[in-house]
């Protein structure tokens, strides 16, 4: 009986065969291809670690009927770090208590675009009580509210425009607060910003519009909620592009389904001439090319 109970702890398996309950983790999804990468890399290390465990598992001694065996002090060992490890993970992480936030008597602008972008609250409501000018910006001419959009903090958001904040001011990009939202795919900033009377029709340097933005970054939701709210599907940049363009030039699947949907075209010309369906093909025929080219110098070797 006390093998058994031993054989329980160690690896989750009852007496009558039956097996506990199992903890998958989610499939990582990033628009990015940088937080593609890194999401393909973070899954890699959970399947590395799986897959020790496996080992482990597998070098445990058994007999037919897979019950664990004690016949050598190794087996004994083998049982209790498996036992070990299973413990580890199942014990969850203590959480630190946050510690409360010290306000400075004295809030300088630095130190208020420092809180905006950290998202502390009673820094932000200081200097702003004090008489502090919600649109400071930095040296690249980007305020508080462009910073507070790009990391979708709505609190932060809220407290700029209620002090007055202007939703159209520019950084020196000419991007506004709702082209940091969409590239930083931030939703419920992006519906907030645009309540509060934000264009979806503002240009910056490049002619780009919000929605170029989004679609460029891969951020769907965004894509999705500024089509509804009537943005052009066909508006073009300084170099002619439509969104259509740049989601055929990143291979963004989900973004072309979502435009053509609503009414994209693939035939209108960028400055190269080039129309979405020409880039497509251009892409596909360079890709075939590259992969015979290859084919034929494996098959001479």
């Amino acid at each position: 009986m006390g093998l058994l109970s031993v054989e329980q702890l160690v690896t989750g398996k009852r007496s009558d065969g039956r097996e506990p309950d199992d903890f998958s983790g989610g499939v990582y999804e990033a628009a990015v291809n940088q937080e593609k990468q890194d999401g393909h890399r973070s899954q890699v290390e959970e399947g590395g670690a799986s897959e020790q465990e496996e080992v482990s598992v597998a070098a445990l001694n058994t007999d037919k009927s897979g019950r664990l065996r004690l016949d050598t002090v190794d087996d004994l060992f083998n049982i209790l770090q498996l036992r070990k490890r299973r413990r580890e993970r199942k014990t969850p992480a203590l959480r630190k208590e946050p510690e409360p936030e010290i306000v400075p008597e004295v809030v300088d602008e630095e130190l208020f675009l420092s809180a905006v972008m950290d998202n502390k609250l009673p820094v932000v409501d200081k200097y702003l009580a004090d008489g502090g000018n919600p649109d400071v910006a930095d040296h690249f001419q980007r305020n508080a509210l462009h910073k507070a959009a790009s990391k979708g903090h709505l609190e932060v958001i809220k407290r700029l425009l209620e002090a007055g904040a202007a939703v159209e001011n520019k950084d020196k990009l000419e991007a506004t607060a709702v082209h940091w939202a969409c590239r930083g795919g931030h939703l419920p900033a992006l519906e907030l910003l645009l309540n509060q009377g934000a264009k979806i029709t503002c240009r910056d340097k490049l002619r780009s519009t919000p929605l170029h933005v989004a679609v460029r970054t891969g951020h769907y939701e965004c894509a999705e909620h500024l089509i509804h709210c009537g943005a052009d599907v066909n508006a073009r940049d300084w170099d002619g592009d439509t969104p259509m363009h740049d989601a055929v030039r990143i291979n963004r699947f989900k973004m072309i389904k979502l435009l053509m949907m609503h009414g994209a075209s693939l035939h209108s010309k960028n400055t190269d001439m080039k129309t979405p369906l020409e880039m497509l093909n251009a892409w596909q025929s360079g890709a075939k090319s590259l992969l015979c080219t290859i084919s034929e110098e494996q098959a001479g070797v």
